[in-house]
């Protein structure tokens, strides 16, 4: 597994090259003030204001930093050194360092870097993070590691099923919008050869990229087998990216963010989740 997880390392060093250029994904609007954060996840982590944030799989840490923006204080994981980087320098240039720290590690290794077991209040993920992730057994594990007693764990993610049927670019091997992966976990995943940016279209990666797909049963279950309690599961039928061909944009929140749905004449799909578990006092 050390291969496609060095191979996806590789991915995300040049994604971060191609994410900071001008603001293709936000940069510039977040240095002039504006929150990177999205609708829902606003309104269902709510109050941030004096709490211990941990963001796990923060690519170069504009969430996180909108976060710090909110109050909290935020600690930032990511693989990728160059986005870890990244985050460090925007955070000086926004005036954030003091409410933030950025730590680089594979996800799988955390704990051997960041010595803070039991000392967040949230701990956050969202949008296309599951996907990067072989194994979640230990990702439940590490979330309830860090949690406070009491304290809960969010994620904001592409629903399984949504991954199921074509993007735009595979509609011509598809034919037809059908289910065209697989629903189920293989723990061998699917490799995938360089392809266009997933925020820039005009811009082609150079390094492929390997994804493996979880079923909500696998990420509920990994949660609960880590001793977390599931508060809630709410399901949308729109997400933050064009996730399934033919999706169009019905709310915009600035340049660089907006949710994507199906037109209204279509059948509507689970395009999102969000989930809260939390730890027991």
């Amino acid at each position: 597994m050390r291969e496609e997880l060095e191979l996806n390392r590789g991915h995300w060093d040049e994604a971060t090259r191609l994410h900071t250029r001008g603001n293709i994904y936000g940069l510039e609007d977040f240095r002039a003030g504006h929150c990177r954060l999205h609708r829902v996840e606003v309104e269902e982590v709510g109050d941030v204001r004096g709490k211990r944030l941990l963001h796990l799989q923060c690519h170069f840490g504009l969430d996180t930093l909108s976060w710090a923006r909110r109050g909290a204080q935020v600690t930032g994981v990511d693989f990728s050194a160059l986005a870890v980087e990244t985050a460090r320098r925007v955070a000086r240039e926004t005036g954030l360092e003091r409410e933030s720290e950025f730590v680089c590690t594979n996800l799988y290794e955390v704990r051997d870097v960041l010595a803070a077991p039991g000392a967040f209040d949230v701990v956050f993920t969202s949008y296309g993070v599951l996907n990067w992730l072989p194994d979640l057994r230990p990702w439940g594990q590490i979330i309830a590691h860090y949690l406070k007693p009491g304290g809960f764990f969010y994620i904001v993610e592409a629903h399984p099923t949504a991954r199921m049927f074509p993007l735009d670019e595979d509609m011509p091997k598809a034919g037809t919008f059908r289910p065209f992966f697989p629903y189920f976990h293989d723990p061998e995943g699917i490799r995938w050869p360089p392809g266009v940016d997933y925020a820039d279209p005009t811009a082609q990666h150079e390094v492929g990229a390997h994804e493996w797909q979880h079923s909500l049963s696998d990420i509920t279950g990994a949660l609960l087998d880590a001793g977390l309690r599931l508060d809630w599961l709410h399901e949308f039928p729109f997400c933050a990216w064009n996730v399934v061909a033919g999706c169009e944009v019905v709310e915009r929140f600035s340049g660089s963010h907006a949710y994507y749905a199906l037109p209204s004449s279509q059948p509507q799909l689970p395009l999102m989740f969000s989930m809260r578990a939390s730890r027991p006092a």
